[in-house]
């Protein structure tokens, strides 16, 4: 398990152009030659201004399907999807393959859950939500719809655009993206015993988090199926996903975690110490399933005598009492 993988990368956001497209001699779009009129700054784009639109809520996103959001009729303005489906790497992300209508490539990359860590530097505003935009560089844009400034998350669009304006298309194509979260957007399946819909932050007590990660251990949302703790003594990251199953690999041992259920454990050790344990909590196809993950670190000095292990199978058996089953 690498649950700091998902830490947001640093985002430099500046203004770009955005408005209808021209038509070309051919009949269509071609968005390497547009230009844009400047997006207005509203107060809704105010730096301090708090985002309150349930439809975005980390709660109503939670059972959104991301490729029932990148059909035809969402990608219209941009290009027509090509043969393959969209491809979904984990909840709340999927990406497609489009053609514009010149035949250049487009390739948009989905995020319900983007952790935004300047979501002040609003540019203007998308179908009512403060908008950051980064780039172009070169052939690639990122666009994101804020949907939380504290902790900052967002709706974004990562964009590919050989030969054509990414900031643009991103932009056209995150517009209609926001438009279907507004207006009840398909949802996963959600079986029996699913923990799709489950908020981690609130289904563990304060006082196993305060006793293992010690006192101000307060509950942040770790991505949509996620929570954090940042403890007097250590930190504590809990993440859900659907992927493979976990195996025994390299430096793991099999853990048991009570009424026959079973986990993967690492214990990592350097300038502090960080115990993972990860189990299977619902298969859902060959080899893949429902994972649950958590991560203690302590990284203070008394570290190199901590129970770390210990100390994240005290949270596991506490948080599998409380998951529904099916």
């Amino acid at each position: 398990m690498r649950l700091p993988a998902r830490s947001a990368r640093p985002r430099l956001f500046v203004p770009v152009l955005l408005g209808a497209l021209l038509t070309t001699a051919c009949g269509g779009p071609d968005l390497s030659k547009q230009n844009f009129p400047r997006t207005t700054v509203t107060a809704s784009a105010a730096p301090d201004s708090p985002v309150a639109d349930p439809a975005v809520s980390l709660a109503a996103l939670r059972t959104v399907d991301p490729c029932a959001l990148l059909d035809s009729s969402t990608l219209a303005d941009v290009g027509t999807p090509r043969g393959d489906a969209p491809d979904s790497s984990s909840l709340g992300e999927c990406a497609v393959e489009l053609t514009d209508v010149g035949g250049k490539n487009v390739r948009l990359n989905l995020k319900l859950d983007d952790i935004t860590i300047n979501p002040g530097a609003a540019t203007g505003t998308v179908e009512g939500l403060p908008l950051l935009v980064r780039g172009p560089d070169g052939k690639s844009c990122s666009v994101t719809a804020v949907t939380s400034r504290s902790p900052g998350y967002g709706v974004n669009l990562d964009v590919s655009y050989q030969g054509g304006d990414p900031c643009g298309a991103g932009q056209l194509a995150l517009r209609n993206v926001v438009r279907r979260l507004h207006s009840s957007p398909a949802k996963l399946s959600k079986p029996a015993g699913s923990l799709i819909d489950v908020d981690f932050c609130t289904i563990l007590d304060e006082t196993t988090i305060t006793n293992v990660l010690g006192r101000g251990s307060d509950p942040t949302p770790y991505g949509m199926h996620g929570c954090s703790w940042n403890g007097g003594a250590a930190t504590g990251y809990l993440d859900y996903d659907e992927k493979r199953v976990p195996t025994v690999g390299e430096g793991e041992t099999q853990v048991d975690l009570g009424g026959g259920l079973t986990g993967v454990q690492e214990l990592r050790s350097g300038s502090g110490k960080t115990c993972s344990i990860d189990w299977l909590h619902r298969p859902t196809a060959d080899g893949e399933g429902e994972v649950v993950s958590f991560e203690y670190n302590n990284f203070h000095d008394d570290a190199a005598n901590d129970d770390a292990c210990g100390k994240a199978l005290t949270v596991v058996k506490a948080l599998l009492a409380k998951l529904p089953r099916a």
